[in-house]
């Protein structure tokens, strides 16, 4: 197989770089749907009558795979003391999960 791989121009470390390169494309893709379809969720549960739908936005994460380019949906909702508020649902859950697994 190396002779075989040699004899093409083609090096088992330029396989392996192109597979990584595959897999982190695949990683950024399923993130960005997980993200927006999980935000979609959330719109479609949230309290309408708390969280009033203000559209959505474009951010960026970054991961070990590379950056993933999505959009979540800002919403505004009253504060306890009457106040205005603009809040990311996706942001808060995201929160959530990373309490519950990282901090306890």
């Amino acid at each position: 197989m190396i002779t075989m791989l040699n004899e093409e121009g083609i090096t088992f470390k330029e396989i392996e770089e192109e597979i990584f390169k595959m897999v982190c494309e695949w990683g950024k893709s399923f993130t960005k749907d997980f993200l927006e379809k999980y935000d979609e969720h959330l719109m479609q549960t949230r309290d309408v009558e708390a969280y009033r739908n203000k559209g959505l936005r474009k951010t960026t994460i970054k991961t070990v795979y590379g950056e993933v380019n999505y959009s979540r949906r800002v919403y505004e909702t009253t504060r306890e003391d009457g106040l205005k508020e603009y809040v990311f649902l996706l942001d808060i859950f995201l929160m959530f999960l990373y309490n519950l697994w990282f901090v306890g």
